[in-house]
């Protein structure tokens, strides 16, 4: 494997956490809006049709609950990916390249707030954070 195609695939290896962390969180607000159409609402008396279909609470909770159960699972996931990136961070030869690619991977920050965390250039943590990446396998 030539050493694009190397980075690459170690990327995205590290990448899947950061996505089902997205799809989490995408879940979670969904989850936030059902709630809130959940709270009781006054009846409306009028004689003009609605033009919506309005869903039954059995509907939203049915959905609510789909959503509970999808959220558990890729939170179950999540955590054996990042117990996975953990081990693998640990067997890197430098700790400040893991420490880097944790801060980036696992706690979501970004380059530049990694640079701020630990005192060091952008481009000092840009380098690090290649060469971590090549030396994860």
């Amino acid at each position: 494997m030539n050493t694009d195609n190397e980075f690459n695939h170690n990327k995205a290896y590290l990448m899947q956490y950061r996505r089902m962390h997205a799809k989490i969180d995408r879940l979670k607000d969904k989850l936030d809006r059902l709630d809130e159409r959940c709270s009781l609402k006054g009846v409306s008396y009028s004689s003009q049709p609605s033009s919506t279909v309005t869903k039954t609470l059995d509907d939203i909770l049915a959905q609510k609950e789909y959503i509970e159960g999808k959220i558990s699972k890729l939170s179950s996931d999540a955590i054996k990916i990042s117990n996975e990136i953990q081990d693998r961070l640990l067997d890197l030869d430098n700790q400040l390249e893991a420490e880097i690619l944790d801060l980036y991977f696992l706690e979501s920050h970004s380059l530049s707030e990694i640079a701020n965390i630990l005192c060091y250039s952008e481009r000092q943590i840009e380098r690090l954070y290649v060469k971590g990446i090549k030396h994860l396998f």
